[in-house]
């Protein structure tokens, strides 16, 4: 048994058929989950996860005719599994402000959100600086300007530019839903701030982005997705003591 193999007996998958959360799409599992949108002409991917999510991430994959993959932002584990998905023939889309990041996490050095963070950002730079997800090239780079792309492609939704946790993050909001990525998480199976940023200052403009945006969901890169209700305290009391 491999360290992957492992891993995902650790960590079992949960999916939207065990616990449902809306009409949202979404395969969890070692606290990385990734959604589908439903589109006309085929459907859309937010995110890949890590190596040990692959084989059952492709199983419930078979389910939908992915087209696209949308990544949030270009940190290994969102974006590892992007080649094997672009042999399929899936188109990837990523913001050309995280062109550089790819396979570089010190590119773009974060920073600790909250004190209680510091320690653990500096295992974040020891492992995203061993960790590199394969080679890929993005098949479309988007600008900021670019909110109607997904449109264009036959989705029922929009790319929001919530920068901060990277310069180029990005969310899709869509059928009262917002995808955030990383600009807000329930790692630890509670609504938290993300702990890292590269700029803190964005994060929080991001997030009074997220709160004006009042969506029915949150459904982010990490835990499982939210009420919008239970995430806007923590959002709220973030920005009232981080002004």
């Amino acid at each position: 048994m491999n360290i992957y193999e492992f891993m995902s007996r650790l960590y079992p998958a949960v999916t939207d058929s065990e616990k449902k959360a809306g009409n949202i799409h979404y395969y969890a599992q070692s606290s990385i989950t990734c959604y589908v949108i439903k589109g006309k002409h085929g459907d859309l991917l937010i995110d890949t996860g890590m190596p040990q999510v692959w084989d059952g991430l492709k199983r419930w994959l078979e389910s939908y005719d992915v087209r696209y993959v949308l990544l949030t932002h270009a940190h290994a584990d969102h974006d590892w599994n992007v080649r094997k998905l672009q042999r399929t023939g899936a188109k990837i889309l990523l913001c050309e402000r995280d062109k550089t990041l790819r396979r570089n996490y010190m590119s773009q050095r974060v920073k600790p959100t909250l004190p209680r963070y510091t320690f653990r950002n500096y295992t974040q730079w020891i492992n995203g600086s061993i960790f590199r997800s394969p080679a890929y090239d993005a098949d479309y780079y988007f600008g900021s300007s670019e909110r109607g792309l997904l449109r264009e492609l036959g989705f029922s939704a929009d790319i929001v530019p919530l920068p901060g946790h990277t310069f180029g993050s990005v969310g899709v909001i869509g059928n009262g839903v917002l995808y955030c990525g990383d600009a807000f998480t329930a790692l630890w199976k509670r609504p938290d701030i993300t702990p890292h940023a590269v700029s803190p200052k964005l994060m929080r403009k991001s997030l009074e982005r997220i709160a004006a945006l009042s969506p029915e969901w949150l459904a982010c890169g990490h835990g499982l997705p939210m009420r919008f209700e239970k995430a806007l305290p923590v959002i709220e009391e973030y920005l009232s003591k981080n002004k």
